[in-house]
């Protein structure tokens, strides 16, 4: 068994499904949806673990009656990928053939073996193949073995062209008997609309900084104030304090990342908790540091007002933090904050190199800053 807890920390998502198979009212088709690195790929698997555990354990909690054993064998062969009644379509690179994209799919699913938590890479354009979908249409449409209940994962369906998701209508229109069919997607509006209302969705909620804590310490020994940072800036997405752990994540990801943070917290939080987060995660004594911060920020106030101002997210600079520019828009509806908020930035920048003291001129722009939001309305949208 993996060492994530993926039941508590989808709390919500696992009631539901264990409520289900106690009832046994199973969904033909599920939506798991969220930002990527919440768990979808080991909930689903887990969930596949139940419906095929010989010995499920039962509890006395109403919310959650059932958990898979993870001791039997059927446990033991899914949580290990290696499940007969197992199936996966996943977003891979350009291919030429079906044997090449069995082979990364496969490759894939090695990755997931290592690290169910672990996101797709960013690097080159993965697309989920259709050859795949229908490999595995054939292979739901043969008899099951007896007491098997077959699973196919439909990993990030969202990368999957319209086009080609079309082809997969009558598979989730008319699935298979003893079979259930999960789909994850970051958006599900991407989604066609019939598959939309065919798959009955489940929210991936944000994860409790415990839960990552925890994890982190116990699979990749990190100290515990190393692994509360990095869940901290993580901010609930464990699949993105792995990839921090494991390297993944470049000095440049990394360096975003705790802007993005440092930013929302400007926004949302107390000053106070703002300066206090600051002296944690700012090296003060480097100047190229904070310069490179405050060029980010500016950028992001950019798309917040740009997005206030249209409703394009098509237009946005920062193409990698697309939901959170659009929750935080709210704060730039009136152009006088935007104007207020880069000049106050801008001229932080211009005093930098005068030889001033960096944190007590950081402190200051977060002060000026809070004066011009609260100054303002903030948009309820």
């Amino acid at each position: 068994m993996n060492h994530f807890d993926i039941f508590q920390a989808q709390y919500k998502a696992w009631s539901i499904l264990s409520r289900s198979f106690k009832t046994g009212r199973v969904a033909s088709t599920y939506l798991f949806h969220g930002s990527e690195g919440l768990g979808q790929w080991l909930l689903a698997v887990s969930f596949a673990a139940l419906l095929n555990c010989s010995n499920p354990r039962k509890t006395d909690d109403n919310q959650h009656p059932f958990y898979p054993c993870g001791e039997c064998r059927n446990c033991r062969n899914i949580y290990g990928l290696n499940f007969i009644g197992l199936f996966a379509v996943a977003p891979i690179g350009p291919y030429k053939k079906l044997d090449e994209a069995i082979e990364m799919t496969n490759e894939f699913v090695e990755k997931k073996r290592q690290e169910p938590l672990g996101r797709l890479s960013a690097l080159g354009s993965l697309m989920l193949p259709i050859d795949m979908a229908r490999l595995v249409k054939k292979n739901l449409s043969l008899i099951p073995d007896e007491g098997t209940t077959r699973v196919a994962i439909f990993y990030r369906m969202d990368k999957m062209l319209a086009s080609s998701a079309d082809a997969l209508l009558k598979l989730i229109e008319e699935p298979p008997s003893g079979a259930v069919i999960i789909l994850t997607a970051e958006r599900p509006e991407a989604l066609l609309p019939t598959i939309q209302s065919r798959a009955q969705g489940i929210k991936m909620d944000r994860v409790p900084t415990e839960v990552i804590v925890d994890y982190l310490m116990k699979k990749y020994s990190q100290e515990k104030s190393k692994a509360l940072l990095i869940a901290r800036i993580s901010e609930g997405l464990p699949g993105y304090a792995v990839d921090m752990v494991a390297g993944e994540e470049d000095d440049e990801s990394s360096r975003r990342s705790v802007g993005l943070l440092l930013y929302k917290t400007l926004l949302t939080e107390s000053p106070a908790a703002m300066i206090l987060l600051m002296d944690e995660l700012i090296d003060f004594k480097n100047r190229s540091e904070v310069d490179n911060l405050l060029y980010l920020w500016q950028t992001l106030v950019r798309d917040c007002s740009y997005y206030a101002m249209t409703g394009d997210d098509q237009g946005l600079i920062n193409i990698d933090f697309v939901p959170e520019i659009i929750k935080l828009s709210r704060y730039f509806g009136p152009p006088r904050v935007t104007d207020g908020v880069t000049e106050a930035i801008k001229n932080t920048l211009a005093d930098l190199p005068l030889n001033v003291h960096i944190q007590m001129a950081m402190a200051a722009l977060v002060l000026k800053i809070k004066r011009t939001i609260k100054s303002a309305p903030v948009s309820a949208g």
